[in-house]
């Protein structure tokens, strides 16, 4: 067995030290990512064990789970004394809705259409859902670009409707598909992309994702532990996900050039297979021991980041 490598622990220190994870968004990131894909099941002292290197301790990791199952983000079974979590059928939805955005990104061509989602003036009742509203809008993606109508380059009928349903308000909104028709004489809602998206703020965390995360892969070698493999795919994917589900995922003409973006997704993508083998040893360790409930890793998982055969000749030749 080799020896630990002093230099990749370090980093992998610092960055624990610099952006520890909260524990909640962590559990959601590792039964997601890592255990969704082997079954989806983990008992309460394997996830334990799962997340005390990466700076969670139990206390704070039980708080977290109760908190998670009360949210119905989780649901638990009890056997015994022992404790079993999955994601409940909510969380589930929500993690296959984040998927595409954290693991493929927007696609490269854009045919022009815009989802629109107009909200009239209702009744008193409802007003106190607008803030909710705009807030899962946001978060999908939509931008504001005038008082009551939210827009975003894509087809999002779907998940416009999905929110609308959950906050009860499908018959105080529309949903209507557009495209722009004011293109050489009038003015464009891409030329508004500054004041309904916040890209500055979203490049900033992309620079901040490079610098913390790039030497990371000069550090990964043949002394690199599984745990330690485990603890960069945790970190890195992790520190992703809270940067790309805030970025609305312009298409590529509404971005600005050299968006730090693009760099970042491939950063993450060369970082997430360069350890992926070995983190799934440590993985596989601790999810084996309840073997009635361990899978093997299903097929999807390989085209994450456009598929590791994307980057196994660049690993190889790094």
């Amino acid at each position: 067995m080799t020896d630990t490598s002093p230099a990749l622990q370090r980093q992998i220190h610092t960055l624990l030290e610099h952006d520890p994870p909260r524990a909640k968004s962590l559990c959601v990131t590792l039964l997601g990512d890592a255990i969704e894909p082997h079954g989806g099941s983990i008992w309460l002292s394997d996830l334990i064990d799962l997340v005390t290197p990466l700076g969670i301790n139990e206390r704070l990791l039980r708080t977290s789970v109760f908190r998670l199952v009360a949210q119905d983000w989780l649901q638990s079974e009890r056997h015994g004394r022992r404790s079993l979590y999955r994601l409940s059928e909510h969380g589930l939805e929500l993690t296959r809705q984040a998927s595409g955005r954290i693991y493929t990104g927007s696609p490269a061509l854009w045919d022009g259409d815009w989802t629109l989602v107009i909200l009239p003036r209702f009744g008193n009742s409802s007003l106190g859902k607008r803030a909710e509203l705009r807030h899962e809008l946001v978060w999908a993606g939509f931008g504001a670009i005038a008082p009551g109508i939210f827009a975003v380059p894509r087809n999002q009928k779907s998940t416009a409707s999905k929110i609308l349903g959950k906050l009860k308000l499908a018959r105080h909104a529309l949903v209507m598909s557009a495209r722009e028709m004011n293109e050489g004489e009038g003015l464009l809602i891409s030329e508004l992309v500054s004041q309904c998206w916040d890209l500055e703020g979203v490049a900033r965390q992309y620079r901040a994702f490079l610098d913390d995360h790039g030497p990371l892969l000069e550090s990964i070698g043949p002394q690199m532990r599984p745990m330690q493999a485990f603890a960069i795919r945790a970190i890195a994917l992790h520190a992703w996900r809270r940067i790309v589900l805030h970025d609305p995922q312009l298409p590529q003409q509404m971005l600005p050039r050299n968006w730090p973006g693009h760099a970042a997704r491939e950063l993450c993508g060369r970082l997430y297979w360069a350890v992926f083998d070995t983190a799934e040893e440590h993985l596989c360790e601790i999810l084996e021991r309840d073997p009635a409930r361990f899978q093997p890793l299903k097929p999807y998982v390989h085209d994450r980041f456009g598929g590791r055969d994307k980057y196994s000749g660049r690993q190889a030749a790094a």
